[in-house]
């Protein structure tokens, strides 16, 4: 970089006096820079940002050149903060969060710090910082994914439509879209957007669509709920499009469909052990027909 071969000439002498001066000013200033304590990147970076602008004691206002010669200063001064912002974080250490993902026609199971578990459905993830997971039992959903947690502090679950909270329980999350489901199978689970606050018990399934302006307690059947687990998967009245994603999910496959499907649902099962079989299971007590071409299925 051009920046670079500036301050190599600094290093080397090859800038003239006036000019070293000026740098040396620079570094003089830098080593006044106080590490902001306690505050997110975005606000330390304000601050030292703050500093460097402000006037020196002889009215000086280090990032306004006067001339082109100053504006290599400029670079220097901000390239200089950032290592300065740079150290600092590395030195504290931010902790990167750690994610378990899952690809297509695949689930897998996970243990947490705590020994709460975690089974993650297919297209799914978790992120969490295990490094505090001590300090605060939270992690971020995208998908579904069901928990088993042991009992201890706070256990927090975030996604896009709202947070679960639990102190030791067994619940099963869908957040996909438009759309957050939450069914409590042991304890009490608490669920909560920027307006609503509810408790689950035992039985308990919350479904919410904001779109829809929906919110509805309904009680579901534990035997044909969260069985995504040993592959397979139970609907009732379940708009047809949302089958079809289902079956996208667990088979890794695209379906194409030529009909209209908004005034179709569909009660019923498929497993995830027979592609075929689960095509049938769906599609033909609706008189649809079903070609399938490698991962391709055309549905008319």
């Amino acid at each position: 970089m051009k920046e670079d071969k500036l301050i190599q000439d600094w290093l080397t002498n090859e800038v003239s006096a006036k000019e070293i001066a000026e740098m040396e000013h620079i570094l003089a200033f830098t080593e006044k820079l106080s590490i902001p304590e306690k505050k997110p990147k975005s606000e330390a970076w304000t601050d030292v940002l703050g500093k460097i602008n402000e006037a020196s004691t002889d009215n000086e206002v280090i990032l306004v050149p006067e001339n082109k010669t100053n504006r290599k200063w400029m670079v220097w001064v901000a390239s200089i903060a950032a290592l300065f912002l740079i150290g600092y974080f590395g030195m504290q250490g931010t902790p990167e969060p750690s994610i378990y993902s899952t690809d297509l026609a695949d689930n897998i199971t996970h243990t947490l710090p705590d020994n709460s578990m975690v089974t993650i459905n297919a297209q799914s993830s978790i992120s969490l910082i295990e490094e505090n997971w001590g300090k605060s039992r939270s992690l971020r959903l995208n998908g579904e994914a069901f928990f088993e947690v042991e009992p201890g502090s706070k256990f927090t679950v975030t996604t896009n439509l709202g947070e679960i909270s639990v102190l030791g329980t067994s619940f099963n999350i869908f957040s996909r879209d438009d759309e957050l489901i939450v069914s409590t199978f042991t304890g009490k689970v608490e669920v909560k957007d920027k307006d609503r606050l509810v408790i689950l018990e035992k039985g308990d399934q919350l479904t919410y669509r904001p779109t829809e302006e929906l919110w509805r307690i309904d009680n579901f059947n534990l035997n044909e709920t969260a069985t995504w687990r040993t592959g397979a998967f139970y609907f009732d009245t379940t708009p047809l499009q949302k089958v079809i994603d289902e079956l996208e999910r667990q088979f890794d496959i695209k379906i194409n469909v030529s009909i209209d499907l908004r005034d179709r649902f569909y009660s019923g099962y498929f497993s995830k052990t027979d592609l075929t079989e689960a095509l049938q299971l769906v599609f033909v007590p609706m008189g649809l027909t079903i070609e399938v071409e490698g991962n391709q299925v055309n549905v008319q």
